[in-house]
């Protein structure tokens, strides 16, 4: 499958780069301001390509902040000023191409049918390419975003950091119509790594393998000074394992709407988890709905009618 992954590195989105690099043909990196600023995030990009031999692969830096205030500065704390502090990353060979982030999502995914879009940062790039072309939405063979959450947030109590840094684009792109799969907080705390698995990483020998094992352990030690868990989930990978590796997850349907008022739920992506009867005109529009994905064998998908 040809994908585009849109991120903002970040230990977890520097893993996530590489899992998609392995496994699907990546048409290119988009970098979008979130856990470190834009500069930094994207040469964060750079270097993660550098290192596993893809400098070829295009990097096109994105939105700065979100559609509307300044961008939030909470990633420094579990990912350090840089995004990416913990270890010695080579100096990228190339630049980023000289084109808007949102302008190479745009312009390759209309041009390249059945490319699926991988999102592990802030959705604002996302939104503002539903802005600028309304074909896109429907144009994307499938978005796979890393961001919300069906229980607690880890940046408030309500919000998960995504959804949070930028509510109003969350909130564009899960009302857009797009076959959106959402993998939020709830799923991606089961995918955590402790220093046994860092161990494994570093066991392996390889450069890539060691500095990813450094990274690891940064980001680990760094959660665990927040939160005391002795594990950190690997957040943004499982983005793009639910499309290279689907049979890993169980997968529901759902609609979601993301609060964008709320002085404490800001961010807030709430799941309507109602069983509406057929007897309901809505009630009927949604039983049909779920039963023309599942004849179509799509075995789920987070997203609104």
């Amino acid at each position: 499958m040809k994908a585009i992954i849109d991120c903002d590195p970040g230990h977890d989105d520097a893993v996530a780069i590489i899992l998609a690099a392995r496994h699907f043909e990546l048409l290119g990196v988009t970098t979008v301001g979130g856990n470190a600023p834009l500069w930094r995030v994207t040469e964060n990009a750079l270097k993660v390509l550098e290192l596993i031999g893809r400098p070829d692969i295009p990097v096109a830096a994105g939105a700065a902040g979100p559609l509307l205030g300044d961008l939030p500065r909470a990633g420094e704390r579990v990912h350090g000023t840089t995004g990416l502090d913990g270890a010695e990353l080579p100096r990228p060979s190339r630049a980023v191409i000289p084109r808007n982030g949102v302008e190479f999502l745009v312009e390759t995914v209309m041009a390249n049918p059945g490319t699926a879009v991988i999102a592990t940062g802030p959705l604002t790039n996302i939104a503002l390419a539903m802005r600028m072309e309304p074909r896109f939405a429907r144009s994307m063979a499938r978005l796979s975003i890393m961001g919300g959450s069906t229980t607690w947030g880890n940046v408030t109590p309500a919000a998960e950091f995504n959804a949070w840094a930028d509510p109003e684009a969350a909130r564009i792109v899960f009302a857009s119509g797009a076959k959106l799969t959402m993998c939020g907080l709830d799923l991606t705390r089961q995918a955590a790594v402790d220093a046994a698995a860092i161990g494994r990483f570093r066991a392996a020998g390889t450069r890539t393998a060691g500095v990813v094992a450094d990274l690891l352990e940064y980001y680990r030690s760094a959660a665990e000074r927040l939160t005391g868990a002795p594990a950190v989930p690997l957040h943004d990978p499982c983005a793009v394992a639910a499309l290279s590796a689907p049979e890993l997850f169980e997968f529901a349907f759902a609609r979601v709407e993301v609060e964008t008022r709320g002085d404490l739920t800001r961010g807030m992506t709430v799941m309507d988890r109602r069983t509406l009867t057929e007897g309901s005109r809505r009630g009927r529009r949604t039983a049909g709905w779920r039963r023309r994905w599942m004849q179509r064998g799509c075995s789920t998908s987070s997203r609104r009618r």
